[in-house]
């Protein structure tokens, strides 16, 4: 677990270096707070302060259903149930026990000593002193008087009157004994007891009784001949006296009033009363503007106020505890793809004000009353699919997913948890996520907002038949479906020149407008730069065929590889894809040669800026060559500088081109494309084989020479760029059939029409 977060935390700090991370995080905790604001606005309402006796000064109604605590009654159903709980008395067996022992000893003694000295006559006093000698030598046994033993040992039948006494004591100490009166030290008025019974492993069951049966041990002293004479009706009187005073002396006290469990289950019982509930119903009148305020208006007042100041504060932090779990969230995939997910500066911005725009309209539509009437209005009415549309199209279908989880979320709270409005948001979110993912044409706005229409429409009916709606009004929430759809797509068509041209975000729209051939700027490198011209186009169908294998924006790709070779129109003969028409390509020095090539990335950056190109065409353009070295010319210095013995006045940096190096995998295919489309003009005989040695050598060199360094392009990401290019470049090299030339196939004509007309 320590080493898990050793490695979060690493990521975390590297990842936070990143100015996109930690503006990003900023908008996301500046988004909490804004969201948690708008969520709390309804929730938190008006006070007012007023005593008795004043004259109301407006009209004060419930903004709102709003339950409440009675607290008189509720304190009354908790001393009812407090009442209704018995009071808890403890029967301790053991008392029982150890009594039952004392006779079971003193009746012992008598049998053992009428064994060993039986009885001559009716004469007891030689047994009455062995007798009390026993006793005398047993301890805990009580000291009885010698008349008592005497007439014990007088009774002529022991085992009888052994088994008499038991059923007495059994009988006292079972019923309970205490030893003082119940005094109340709780104050309760409840004369009901429940009865433990304790140290007793074969009972532990409550018995119920009346506090008024309860009896003390003067109680069952005092009625104790009374007791004696309902078991033993048969004994003499002074059998009866004899049983009387010897159950008198072995009865001791065996019961308590236990506080604490008596306590403990009057907790239980009024802490599982439910509060007694009071409602205000949402536009119920409290009190009218002149009135004057008496104390059960007051009474309401001050519920209004309670629940105005403090009864939503756990709804509040409730909802800033789901935002800050969404950071989290959040936090964590942007820790882990800020990459993917923010490859550009400006997206946390654009879609910081995408989301709040849409927060702030979706909590003023909360509170038209009219369309709050009806849930399913209320979620076509919300431009969900719109914020989605967007955010894909502009950047990339992970954010726009983050994105619609939000949205879903915000909008599931302040719809109260509505299902219709969780249902349609979540179909609206996840279609406006992909519903125009492969739109190439504007055009294909309608049709997938017609798309979206018709899904939401199919949703819109399963809903209403859940919620038993009407047919009319089944049909009207299906109407608003499909024109919600369509009104959504043209929304976002709308919006995109705003982006455009406010922050100059590249859309696809933009690339397709810049990949037409027939711009002034292509018509031009096909006059004075067709070799330039052929090989941009080549470079453009490699680069849009490897990076749609991997992934990554082919249409930019393919818009870059026009663009990237733009400043080499203005000397286009020095170049000798063009033929090198320039006389000046035989006279200059290598490093001459390479001083001009060299410049034309910033000549066609100066072109770009002119024509008004998007930085991120004109990153091809500046990334293109990276920093990579024009070895043929160097080493032409080389062997010059060799041969005049000058090696010293060399600079590899005169030959190097000044990067950056690609910093994006579509910069980076681009390069590839280039150096590979260029080399492959070279080849003698161009085989499959030779291609793909080729292919390979030169992404091998980029690799090693970390002009990849900075791409994000995986050597996953190389496989399939290379066999991209090896398609397209087998294809473009395919061996053709060698056709005769028309002469040669006019004389052997002639040869074999004239041998068939010799005889």
């Amino acid at each position: 677990m320590l080493y898990l977060f050793r490695i979060l935390r690493k990521s975390f700090r590297s990842s936070m270096r990143q100015a996109t991370v930690r503006l990003s995080l900023f908008l996301v905790m500046a988004l909490i707070v804004i969201a948690t604001i708008l969520l709390s606005i309804g929730i938190v309402g008006k006070t007012y302060d007023y005593s008795i006796g004043d004259i109301a000064r407006e009209d004060i109604r419930v903004p709102g259903e709003i339950s409440y605590r009675i607290e008189s009654e509720t304190r009354v159903e908790k001393l009812r149930a407090s009442e209704a709980v018995p009071l808890v008395f403890d029967i301790d067996q053991n008392v029982l026990i150890e009594t039952l022992k004392i006779l079971e000893t003193l009746f012992d003694g008598i049998d053992q000593t009428f064994k060993e000295y039986p009885p001559d006559g009716t004469d007891r006093t030689f047994q009455f002193m062995r007798l009390k000698e026993k006793l005398e030598r047993t301890p805990g046994t009580f000291e009885f008087e010698d008349k008592v033993l005497f007439n014990l040992l007088q009774y002529p039948r022991p085992t009888e009157l052994r088994q008499i006494m038991r059923r007495i004591i059994i009988y006292i100490q079972d019923t309970g004994v205490l030893e003082r009166p119940y005094d109340n030290p709780l104050n309760l008025k409840n004369r009901n007891a429940t009865i433990r019974l304790f140290n007793d492993p074969e009972d532990s069951s409550d018995v119920s009784r009346s506090l008024d049966s309860l009896r003390t041990i003067e109680d069952v002293r005092r009625d104790l001949y009374t007791i004696c004479l309902s078991i033993a009706p048969n004994l003499t009187k002074d059998q009866l006296f004899l049983v009387f005073v010897v159950a008198g002396r072995l009865i001791r006290p065996n019961m308590s009033f236990n506080v604490e469990e008596t306590r403990r289950r009057i907790g239980e019982a009024t802490h599982a009363v439910k509060p007694v509930m009071g409602t205000l119903k949402k536009g119920q009148s409290l009190v009218r503007e002149g009135d004057t305020i008496t104390t059960d208006a007051l009474n309401r007042i001050s519920i209004l106020n309670n629940h105005a100041r403090s009864s939503k504060t756990n709804y509040i932090l409730g909802v800033l505890i789901l935002h800050l779990s969404f950071l989290v969230i959040f936090g964590y995939f942007l820790l882990e793809f800020h990459a993917k997910l923010l490859p550009d500066r400006k997206i946390p911005v654009i879609v910081f004000m995408i989301v709040v725009v849409f927060l702030v309209y979706t909590f003023f539509l909360s509170r038209t009353e009219n369309i709050l009437n009806s849930n399913i209005n209320f979620a076509l009415f919300l431009p969900i699919p719109a914020v989605t549309m967007i955010v894909a199209t502009l950047f990339n279908l992970f954010l726009a997913i983050i994105i619609g989880l939000y949205v879903i979320f915000f909008t599931f709270v302040i719809s109260s948890g509505s299902m219709p409005v969780i249902l349609l948001a979540f179909s609206s979110a996840i279609l406006g996520v992909f519903v125009l993912n492969n739109v190439e044409k504007r055009t294909g706005f309608l049709r997938g907002g017609l798309f979206l229409g018709i899904i939401n429409s199919l949703v819109v009916i399963g809903v209403c038949l859940m919620e038993e709606y009407s047919l009319a009004d089944t049909f009207r929430n299906v109407e608003l479906a499909l024109a919600s759809g369509i009104v959504n797509s043209m929304l976002v068509l709308g919006v995109f020149p705003l982006f455009e041209n406010m922050f100059g975000i590249v859309t696809k729209f933009n690339l397709l407008e810049l990949s037409d051939l027939n711009a002034p700027i292509f018509k031009r490198m096909l006059i004075e730069a067709p070799g330039t011209y052929n090989h941009s186009l080549m470079v453009a169908t490699m680069a849009e065929a490897a990076c749609k294998e991997i992934g990554a924006n082919y249409l930019l790709a393919r818009v870059g590889g026009y663009y990237h070779d733009i400043g080499k129109i203005a000397e286009s003969g020095i170049y000798i894809e063009n033929k090198a028409a320039d006389p000046r390509a035989k006279t200059l020095s290598p490093e001459e040669y390479s001083s001009i090539i060299i410049g034309h990335v910033k000549k066609g950056i100066d072109i770009a800026v002119n024509n008004k190109l998007p930085n991120e065409v004109i990153d091809f353009i500046r990334e293109h060559h990276g920093q990579t070295v024009m070895t043929y010319f160097y080493h032409q210095a080389l062997e010059a500088a060799e041969a005049s013995g000058a090696g010293s006045d060399i600079q590899k940096a005169a030959f190097q081109y000044p990067g950056p190096r690609p910093h994006s995998r579509e910069t980076a295919v681009v390069m590839l494309a280039d150096s590979i489309e260029a080399a492959s003009r070279s080849l003698q005989e161009p085989s499959y084989v030779k291609l793909e040695s080729l292919v390979k050598k030169i992404i091998y060199n980029k690799l090693n020479d970390d002009e990849l360094e900075f791409s994000n392009l995986t050597m996953s990401d190389l496989t399939r760029v290379q066999r991209a290019f090896m398609r397209v470049l087998n294809g473009f090299f395919h061996t053709r059939m060698e056709y005769p030339e028309k002469e040669a196939v006019e004389k052997l004509e002639q040869k074999v029409m004239n041998g068939k007309t010799a005889p």
